[in-house]
């Protein structure tokens, strides 16, 4: 026998040895069809079905148990086996690396078979882009790319069909469409610890658990030091983060703009939100009944966060243990109950002073924190600043202490510059504040230390002319100091010292005083540009001036007459423009209808409402409306009175009820604190800054935000005054000056002859 026929017959031999393996194992097979399974699965030629019977030689449970180092031939039966419906009785080859059955483990590896996948990811090979060893993904024109490049590279990105981020690609579905890895379904597959079909979410050890079933891994947090479940593993040298420590990616929030922790919401494009503007489920509250996004859970059921506010804030007893707490439960006839008559560690007592209410941190009640942080403040070395004990006094009183913790923490507020001068251990007076930048910080944490008493009080109006003008100085060109000097201080302030003695320098008279010395220093200025001395000049060189700048043709009239009655110029005249009498008044319905929406509109604020009528009624200014007093009103008997000048003047019952209401309902926190008895009336329209009103300009804006008219109602209300009592009763009444009264009055009479002469003539 030679060699061919000798190996003829062994392959004879090896064939029926796989067909009687095939038949052994799945009996109802018979051996034509195991040999037609054999030659589809490839492994009936020579080479194939030598290299598959030696393996079974050494491995004879191949088909159950097949080996990681087999034949490719091997793997090829056992697929063709479960095509044709024998799977049950053979189990397929898993990759050596990643375990999953089912893969094209073609690729021998160290380990075993490998699938595709896992040889890529376990490879290394030069990257074409960067030139190191890495793991490829991806091949393009220049080379093959590494994972890193791939990931890093934005041509590498594309525009996610679902949630419209530009991301690298995760999976590309037989419509074409392409997901990112968010936007991907998961593989579903039994749960090894639910037993549920389910995505998943991890492969442990033990099989693939579903998200549900996941639990971090538990270790040391590099954060707070505690051994908890981890939830962002260590990376680029930062710690491990367990789930309290970790607040989630951060990036600017796309609907309140901070830089905070949040994340890509999906159904909103993938735009990032941070954690207090992304959407939440709409449930019903159980504290209004309302269908609103869920703040918290508590016995009674969701709460919204406005019910989480108004419950925290507004305590009230118990029906169970009477003690009065934050009501979080509901017994059975609807009565409220606190946290541990729920059987719940919800509880909001303060573990400083036992106060149930708010909490703001570490278990401390807003008063308790505003207390301990004002006290430090205010402390030199250890112990209260006697000067700041008022201060101190009002600001832990105060109606909101959350208020005064964020002026408090408020980086630009006044309280660092109060810190500074309590550590200069020196007396804090008016001086040390004027020798600090004068704006609104300075300003609110003067108008403060006034409404406490600590700072005594001062002409504030004429002091701040004071100070503008000394900074304005020294920016002053030493020839143009010379003559601005004596003009502002015996020309302007002296003026202005007179009036504030009077008490009726208003901020409207300092802007205007402003006005002049500015308007002075423009035009010495011009003079200098055009190489012109003050005395040298003539009338046509000021008219020059007035023609390019109209606008000022008042403002220069004080700095004229001042330097024309020191000599410092001459045969100079300023013509005086004459005003025209008003012109704009209101006919008698509107008139009627806005005095009536006034006082029966509830949907315009209070401050606007009282000052429409006061307008329309009395004449009254708005400087000087702004200006009054809650002791300017008083009742006698069934009547009420308002103080405008010197008199009092009878109110209607309306009015009076609204200024009674505005009288209970000041918004005093605006300034945080109430200002103490002893420090004054209090204005009727406090302003934003402590011991200050309104300012006239907002008084301006909120009448014209709602749509009240001032100049033609005050003029109507001129007219109708005019006519129906003397000038001189007037000028009592409203404030105002005789002549000007007077003048209402010939305006008056003037227009009813003129009407008179205009109906004799048509007649």
């Amino acid at each position: 026998m030679n060699y061919k026929q000798r190996a003829r017959l062994e392959l004879a031999d090896a064939r029926a040895r796989l067909v009687d393996r095939i038949c052994e194992r799945i009996s109802a097979l018979a051996a034509q069809s195991a040999e037609d399974i054999l030659q589809r699965a490839k492994v009936w030629g020579p080479a194939a079905a030598r290299e598959l019977d030696r393996h079974f030689a050494e491995h004879p449970d191949a088909l159950t148990a097949p080996s990681p180092h087999c034949p490719y031939g091997l793997v090829r039966l056992l697929r063709q086996l479960d095509a044709d419906g024998h799977g049950d009785a053979v189990t397929q080859l898993a990759c050596a690396i990643c375990g999953i059955p089912g893969r094209d483990v073609s690729r021998p590896m160290p380990q075993g078979r490998c699938c595709t996948y896992c040889v890529h990811r376990t490879t290394l090979r030069q990257c074409a882009r960067c030139g190191l060893d890495g793991l490829i993904v991806k091949k393009a024109e220049e080379g093959s790319i590494c994972r890193h490049r791939y990931d890093q590279d934005d041509r590498s990105k594309v525009e996610c069909d679902d949630c419209g981020r530009l991301r690298l690609p995760n999976l590309r579905t037989p419509e074409g469409r392409v997901l990112c890895q968010a936007c991907a379904p998961r593989p579903e597959r039994p749960c090894v610890r639910c037993q549920a079909v389910r995505p998943v979410h991890a492969n442990t050890e033990d099989g693939p658990v579903c998200k549900n079933c996941y639990e971090p891994p538990a270790r040391l947090c590099g954060r707070c030091g505690r051994v908890r479940p981890i939830v962002l593993r260590a990376h680029d040298g930062k710690t491990d983060l367990c789930s309290g420590c970790y607040r989630g990616p951060v990036g600017d929030c796309v609907v309140c703009g901070r830089h905070r922790p949040g994340r890509h919401v999906i159904e909103r494009a993938g735009a990032f939100h941070c954690m207090s503007c992304g959407p939440r489920p709409l449930r019903e509250c159980g504290g209004c009944g309302e269908h609103r996004t869920v703040h918290a859970l508590w016995p009674l059921g969701p709460i919204c966060s406005p019910c989480y506010r108004r419950h925290r804030r507004d305590t009230a007893p118990c029906s169970r243990c009477q003690q009065p707490q934050v009501l979080v439960g509901r017994a059975d006839d609807g009565a409220g109950l606190c946290g541990p008559c729920c059987d719940t560690d919800i509880t909001f007592a303060c573990n400083r002073c036992g106060t149930a209410g708010d909490i703001y941190t570490d278990g401390a009640c807003g008063r308790c924190i505003a207390n301990e942080r004002v006290r430090d403040l205010l402390s030199q070395d250890g112990s209260l600043t006697p000067q700041l004990q008022p201060l101190a006094d009002a600001l832990i009183a105060a109606d909101h202490p959350i208020s005064v913790i964020n002026w408090l923490r408020r980086p630009n507020s006044g309280a660092r510059i109060l810190a500074e001068l309590v550590d200069q251990n020196t007396t804090i007076t008016h001086a040390s504040l004027d020798a600090l930048p004068q704006d609104g910080t300075t300003r609110y944490l003067r108008g403060l230390l006034l409404a406490t008493g600590v700072l005594p009080a001062r002409p504030e109006n004429l002091a701040r002319l004071e100070a503008w003008f000394h900074q304005t100085l020294q920016h002053l060109p030493p020839h143009q100091a010379r003559i601005i000097r004596p003009f502002a201080e015996w020309g302007v302030i002296r003026d202005a010292r007179r009036r504030s003695a009077r008490g009726r320098y208003t901020i409207g008279a300092a802007g205007t005083d402003r006005a002049d010395i500015r308007a002075a220093i423009k035009f010495l200025t011009w003079l200098d540009d055009h190489q012109l001395e003050l005395d040298t000049i003539d009338q046509a060189v000021l008219d020059l001036w007035l023609t390019t700048r109209p606008t000022l043709h008042r403002q220069i009239g004080a700095f004229i007459r001042w330097a024309t009655a020191r000599r410092l110029i001459s045969g100079i005249t300023l013509a005086t423009r004459k005003f025209a009498p008003p012109s704009q008044f209101m006919g008698e319905h509107e008139y009627q209808a806005q005095l009536k929406r006034c006082l029966n509109d509830e949907t315009i604020p209070l401050e606007v409402r009282i000052t429409g009528v006061l307008v329309g009624l009395y004449a009254l200014t708005i400087p000087r409306a702004a200006e009054l007093t809650c002791d300017r009103f008083h009742r006698d008997g069934d009547s009420s009175y308002l103080t405008i000048n010197r008199n009092p003047v009878l109110l209607p019952p309306k009015l009076a009820r609204l200024i009674e209401q505005q009288i209970e309902a000041r918004p005093v926190s605006r300034f945080m604190l109430k200002p103490p008895q002893t420090s004054g009336p209090t204005y009727l329209f406090p302003g934003h800054f402590p011991g200050r009103p309104i300012s006239t300009s907002h008084l301006h804006g909120l009448l014209r935000q709602h749509d009240v008219s001032v100049i033609t109602a005050r003029n109507t209300a001129m007219l109708e005054a005019v006519a129906d009592m003397p000038p001189i009763v007037i000028s009592d009444l409203f404030g105002i000056h005789p002549s000007t009264a007077h003048g209402w009055a010939r305006l008056a009479q003037n227009s009813w002859t003129d009407y008179l002469a205009a109906l004799q003539k048509t007649q």
